[in-house]
C-alpha cells in the first residue's frame, strides 16, 4: 500500500504549476516553491488543507483555491466517501475547511478510507460503503471511526471486509468509558494489531493522563499512535507547547511511542536513546 508522503505535493500540467499543502508549517517552503514556478514561465495555483486555514500566505504568488482533486497526487490508495465532520473540536481544522457532513454519492473503492466522520453519515451509505469494499484488500479507515458512535451493527458490517486497520482517537482521558468500550467490542473480532488509536497529546491533557492512556492502550495490546497538537495555523512544526510539558519530556514521549514495534519491551521510565541504540543495534541516528 502507498504511503502518504506527509508534505507538500506538486506536479505540472497543461502550463500550470499545482501544488497540494497539507499542513500550515509546509507553507513557507511551498511559497518559495511558487515563486520559483513563476520564474520558470509557469503559472501557479495551490491549493489543499493549509491553503484554506490560510489563503492569504500564498496570494500574492499563486493563484489559491479551485476544485482540483489532489488525493490522488498524495495516496492513490486513498478515498473519501463523505468530507466534513458532525463535531466541532478545538484542535481539528475539519470543521473549518469542509463544513458540514456531506455523503458522496460517486466514488472509487480503494483501501485507505479518508471520511473524517465515516459513523455519522445515514446507514444506508454506511451500507453503501462495506459493499463497495468488499472486493478491495487491507481496508484501513484512516482517519478513524468516532468511538463515540461505534455500534454493533458497524462491527458486524467490518467483519465482511478485508481489514488491515480500524482507527479510533482517543483525544481526552474523560472519554475512557467510551474509548474503551469502543475498543473491546473491536477486540472481540480484530487482533490488537489491527486496532489503531490515534491519542491527541499536548493540548489540554497532563503528561501524566497523555502517558496513562498509551500505557492503557499497550497493556491491551493496541499500540497508541500519539499525534503531538499543532495550532491550527502553525507556520512551524512542534513550535507549541502546552502549559504543563517540558519540551524535551514531549519529544521523547513522541519519539518512543511512535517506535513500539521496537521498543514494546522497553518500559517508558527506562527509555533512553543510548538504551534504544544497544537494544535495537541501530545507531542514534536511525532511531531519532
Amino acid at each position: 500500500m502507498v504511503t502518504w508522503p506527509k508534505r507538500t505535493v506538486d506536479w505540472i500540467e497543461g502550463g500550470v504549476a499545482y501544488l497540494s499543502v497539507p499542513f500550515t508549517w509546509d507553507l513557507p517552503a511551498a511559497y518559495s516553491q511558487c515563486v520559483w514556478y513563476k520564474t520558470q514561465g509557469y503559472r501557479v495555483r495551490a491549493g489543499g488543507p493549509a491553503v484554506s486555514l490560510m489563503p492569504d500566505y500564498l496570494c500574492g504568488v499563486a493563484g489559491v483555491g479551485g476544485a482540483v482533486d489532489a488525493l490522488p497526487r498524495h495516496n492513490p490508495s486513498a478515498v473519501f466517501t463523505s468530507r466534513g465532520c458532525v463535531r466541532s473540536c478545538d484542535f481539528c481544522a475539519v470543521p473549518r475547511i469542509e463544513g458540514d457532513l456531506v455523503e458522496i454519492k460517486d466514488w472509487e473503492p480503494r483501501p485507505v478510507v479518508c471520511d473524517n466522520n465515516l459513523l455519522a453519515c445515514s446507514r444506508a451509505h454506511f451500507d453503501r460503503v462495506i459493499d463497495k469494499l468488499k472486493p478491495v484488500k487491507g481496508v484501513d479507515f484512516n482517519q478513524g471511526l468516532d468511538a463515540r458512535l461505534l455500534k454493533a451493527r458497524h462491527i458486524d458490517r467490518l467483519r465482511e471486509l478485508d481489514l488491515s486497520k480500524v482507527r479510533l482517537a482517543w483525544d481526552d482521558v474523560k472519554m475512557e468509558p467510551v474509548v474503551m468500550q469502543a475498543i473491546k467490542a473491536l477486540l472481540k473480532v480484530l487482533p490488537p494489531r489491527k486496532v489503531g488509536v490515534y491519542v491527541l497529546v499536548n493540548f489540554r491533557d497532563t503528561p501524566d493522563d497523555a502517558q496513562y492512556r498509551c500505557e492503557t492502550l499497550k497493556a491491551m495490546g493496541v499500540f497508541p499512535n500519539v499525534q503531538r497538537f499543532q495550532p491550527l495555523h502553525a507556520t512551524v512544526k512542534d513550535s507549541y507547547l502546552a502549559p504543563g510539558w517540558d519540551e524535551k519530556w514531549l519529544r521523547r514521549f513522541v519519539r518512543y511511542w511512535s517506535r513500539q514495534v521496537r521498543l514494546e519491551h522497553i518500559p517508558f521510565e527506562s527509555y533512553t536513546l543510548r538504551k534504544i541504540e544497544k537494544a535495537t543495534s541501530l545507531p542514534l541516528k536511525e532511531v531519532l
